[in-house]
């Protein structure tokens, strides 16, 4: 117990102080003595493979992607990019996105690059491939009920206080019984924009796919040494295989 709490403590260091999004909002508490049927190695291997595959389905699927990015003083939005996209592909098997109307961007303290937009549009957000996983422990919390399921709860965390923190460290809610991710909640260093706290849900998609469904962050960056309240979400919805 007293490494898991180390773990844990390490794993609120490595969030910035100003997160906002809150990983256990309208979840019950976690039940900690709830038994799990994926032990902690094994949660490492099934699902780096199983993310694997749904990182490599996620390309063969086309949908509609609504990005939101928002700059706030205090509690008014002073700056906005919005865009809707089309993902799909062309007669020779193409995949590419298409705006459905142009974005609107009044985003004056924050630069997005067309690099950043395409990272939201395109690339299937936090898939936990081994490489995302490496160098992190995997510990087993307990079960927390979302509405008519019981996903087991692990948390990704650094193995000690110099592990470089990149990749994913947080929470990951699973269908232990068919290694589906639910929803992940927590830091990811590289993703656009800066450091923040992300949490992502999914829903099946086939009989297999878990994609996202939503991604959301709420919290202060630092672009140039200046800190900005940055809000974002982008919303999946009408998955369709090519």
């Amino acid at each position: 117990m007293i490494h898991i709490a180390v773990l844990v403590s390490l794993l609120l260091l490595a969030l910035p102080a100003f997160a906002q999004v809150d990983c256990n909002e309208g979840l019950e508490p976690i039940d900690r003595d709830a038994s799990s049927q994926m032990s902690a190695l094994e949660f490492t291997h099934a699902i780096a493979t199983k993310e694997a595959t749904l990182a490599k389905a996620f390309t063969t699927f086309g949908y509609r992607v609504e990005v939101s990015v928002q700059t706030l003083q205090g509690d008014a939005v002073d700056g906005d990019f919005h865009q809707t996209s089309d993902v799909g592909f062309d007669n020779i098997g193409t995949r590419g996105s298409k705006p459905v109307e142009p974005p609107v961007n009044t985003l004056s303290r924050l630069q997005l690059s067309a690099k950043d937009i395409d990272a939201f549009v395109m690339a299937p957000p936090f898939a936990l491939t081994s490489d995302v996983m490496a160098e992190k422990d995997v510990v087993y919390s307990g079960r927390q009920r979302m509405a008519d399921r019981n996903p087991a709860v692990f948390d990704l965390l650094p193995r000690n206080d110099q592990a470089p923190l990149r990749g994913f460290i947080g929470r990951v809610w699973v269908r232990s019984g068919v290694g589906g991710v639910l929803r992940t909640c927590g830091r990811a260093a590289a993703y656009p924009i800066g450091p923040m706290r992300y949490e992502i849900r999914r829903e099946q998609v086939g009989e297999d796919n878990w994609f996202p469904v939503l991604m959301r962050a709420d919290e202060n960056v630092r672009p140039d040494d200046n800190p900005v309240h940055v809000r974002v979400t982008v919303k999946y919805s009408n998955y369709k295989a090519r």
